[in-house]
């Protein structure tokens, strides 16, 4: 499977079955985690304290099962660092797709405090992200999520403009966008194709909206086979 295929089939997953990763995966996923921290500069750390980090009162009964989680972090005063979180985060929530694993965004549902990565000093924890094996077929309490999450998604036209005089390749990337991953299912970004390149607007200033713009660019990218993003 590729990343490409993975996005098409990727759902978030808040039920997962109690058991710890296998040392196979876990050291699959750490390759990937030290490939992707050389190349962002962030800290991301593989977490297996998940009944205390995804507690009944602290996830409001969403999550169950859940024994392992990605930790996110950066410094705390790289103006960018939700952004890097969405972009590189998604990344690693395709390659473990791709490992066969479900994972889920949690950007608050989560106990912090139970969250101990060793922050140093002028670091900050963004959000974490849930990870582990799962049935293959949905259970009831998903497939009423997944169903609400879907009548509420926008479109390609929503989320653009100019779609339809902008060239194909632009309209393949805004296919992916569509079915990226967003906080509050809110898709708060906005693409635009421009002789001088893409542009893209964020509406509202939430935090977590940074991390869905980072998330929607690295789709976009996906989908449309054109780099649009620099962190450099």
């Amino acid at each position: 499977m590729t990343l490409f295929e993975a996005a098409k089939i990727r759902i978030s997953r808040r039920t997962y079955i109690p058991e710890l990763l296998s040392d196979e995966k876990k050291s699959a996923l750490q390759k990937i985690i030290d490939g992707i921290c050389e190349r962002s500069g962030l800290r991301i750390i593989l977490m297996e304290n998940g009944e205390d980090c995804f507690s009944l009162m602290k996830s409001y009964g969403m999550f169950s099962g859940v024994k392992s989680y990605f930790a996110l972090a950066g410094r705390a005063d790289d103006e960018r660092l939700h952004e890097k979180v969405g972009y590189y985060g998604e990344e690693l929530v395709l390659e473990a797709t791709r490992l066969g694993l479900g994972t889920c965004w949690v950007a608050g549902s989560y106990d912090k405090a139970s969250t101990d990565i060793g922050l140093a000093d002028g670091e900050a924890l963004v959000c974490v992200i849930s990870v582990g094996e799962i049935k293959e077929a949905e259970n009831l309490k998903e497939k009423f999520i997944s169903g609400i999450i879907k009548t509420k998604r926008k479109t390609a036209s929503q989320m653009s403009k100019n779609l339809d005089s902008s060239p194909e390749w632009f309209k393949k990337g805004m296919d992916f966008v569509v079915n990226a991953p967003s906080a509050r299912n809110m898709q708060p970004v906005v693409f635009e194709y421009t002789p001088d390149g893409v542009g893209t607007e964020l509406l509202g200033s939430y935090s977590v909206n940074r991390i869905d713009l980072g998330i929607a660019e690295y789709h976009f990218e996906l989908g449309s086979g054109k780099r649009i993003t620099d962190f450099n």
